[in-house]
């Protein structure tokens, strides 16, 4: 078993970037003018998977254009930094957002987890001289967006950047690189899936983190994991940032498009008001504000305001939710520990006894022991695949079996687990655990086809079936 780390470093071990303690600002540069007109003829209305960088051939970038888009307009551009460094994902989710606003989805494939922060850099700077070498971009409008680690990149490239407009952070918002001097003109949105083992870190960066700083910004949650928003909550992001021009630019201003999209938040507003649930009001109507500030008449909405931000039930919510954040911190202090420490046997008493508490405590409870358990599924895999590359076999077992303990129907670990059985020379229990994988929506062809840890077997009925299965899908 492996020397316990202590609660802190697991944290810094997962916290999927590896930081740099620089200070002060960074080199990153953008361009100052819109860049155009446009160089090079790219397909537009479809997803463009792999564009080399011209130069840096290592480098490459997805991007989708809008039907709209002609060289002769300047576009509002959202670079995109995904976590794995898998630009098409991002891209293929939200392109009918770019096309429905007209915007510039520009995704890198270099940019993952655990690279340095200055290689990030390199990698940022590589994207944005050649993309607007290319393509006619509005550089008074470019935004940057990322999910977990790419968040913590867009989060940093923004704060030291005054090129880029706005930050749009999903699941993690603590910028990759420290900066003493931060900037302040900027907006920032958070998005995090209530479920999110990151829910608290999002909801204090908001509440405090830039609680009197001069910076514009928001929050929103959906039902969901450590996860990249569907599209429908993404579409709030796009709005977020249309609004925040319009805002800075008078001649962007759109009355039709404000009151269009203020009546659909009134909507919801009325509808949480007549089913009683003051809590979502409260915070329906601060969104309402933040979004529409300075763009149209709110005083509907701060006469509902005003008396809930002195109500005490909402006093008493909020109060709640700081406990229950201390408690959630706690237990997973707690179980990081047993990680290092406690049987399978143990575990599977422990995430039974969780589930019992999801079935019968009350909703904020809920979601915060599903929060506990997406943090020991990240934890777990982290454990899992340390454990595999120091060839450590007795802790690589162990912690794939807590993986598949804590988060069942979690492909990747059923995917770890069948690859364990597979160097153990259990080719009937390998076979099992690929079925589950793909049961579960394992899905990555390329992936399995190239991994030699199925060598053997590839040759197998029953392997070329589980590869039928996954191309099916």
């Amino acid at each position: 078993m492996q020397k316990y780390f202590s609660y802190f470093l697991i944290l810094c071990s997962f916290f999927i970037f590896s930081c740099s303690s620089n200070s002060g600002k960074t080199n990153t540069v953008l361009e100052t003018k819109d860049s155009m007109p446009a160089k090079e003829n790219f397909a537009k209305g479809q997803v463009i998977e792999n564009i080399t960088n011209l130069s840096n051939a290592s480098q490459s970038y997805a991007m989708y254009l809008p039907s709209s888009y002609a060289s002769d307009k300047a576009y509002p551009v959202i670079y995109i930094f995904d976590a794995h460094g898998t630009g098409k994902l991002p891209v293929s989710m939200y392109k009918n957002l770019a096309e429905k606003y007209s915007y510039i989805l520009i995704a890198s494939n270099n940019s993952k987890n655990g690279t340095p922060w200055e290689q990030t850099q390199i990698i940022a700077n590589n994207l944005f001289s050649d993309s607007q070498q290319r393509l006619s971009i509005n550089t008074a409008r470019i935004y940057v967006l990322g999910f977990s680690g790419g968040a913590r990149v867009a989060n940093a490239l923004c704060i030291t950047n005054g090129a880029i407009a706005g930050a749009i952070c999903c699941g993690a918002a603590s910028p990759a690189a420290n900066n003493k001097d931060p900037r302040s003109n900027y907006t920032f949105l958070g998005i995090c899936g209530n479920e999110d083992f990151n829910y608290i870190e999002m909801r204090k960066y908001d509440m405090v983190d830039l609680s009197g700083r001069p910076v514009k910004h928001a929050f929103i949650e959906f039902d969901g994991k450590h996860e990249w928003p569907k599209e429908e909550t993404m579409n709030e992001a796009f709005l977020w940032t249309k609004l925040g021009a319009m805002r800075k630019d008078s001649k962007l201003k759109n009355e039709a498009f404000v009151k269009e999209n203020i009546l659909r938040y009134s909507d919801k507003i009325k509808s949480a008001q007549a089913n009683n649930k003051i809590f979502e009001t409260y915070n329906l109507v601060r969104r309402t504000i933040n979004f529409f500030d300075g763009l149209t008449e709110l005083k509907e909405y701060y006469d509902i305001y005003k008396p809930l931000k002195e109500n005490a039930e909402i006093d008493n919510i909020l109060k709640n939710e700081e406990e229950l954040w201390k408690k959630e911190e706690e237990l997973k202090a707690y179980y990081s520990e047993g990680l290092q420490s406690k049987n399978i046997d143990w575990w599977k008493q422990e995430v039974n006894t969780i589930n019992k508490k999801i079935k019968a405590a009350n909703t904020e409870q809920v979601l915060m022991y599903k929060r506990v358990l997406d943090y020991l599924s990240l934890v777990a895999y982290m454990q899992t695949t340390n454990a595999m590359k120091q060839q450590n076999v007795q802790a690589t077992k162990m912690f794939c079996q807590i993986y598949l303990t804590v988060d069942p129907t979690n492909n990747e670990a059923h995917y770890l687990n069948a690859t364990i059985l597979a160097i153990e020379g259990k080719d009937k229990e390998t076979f099992v655990a690929l079925n589950e994988a793909v049961k579960n929506g394992f899905k990555d062809i390329t992936r399995i086809e190239n991994d030699n840890t199925f060598i053997k077997i590839k040759e197998a009925e029953e392997f070329k079936d589980i590869l039928k299965k996954i191309k099916d899908n």
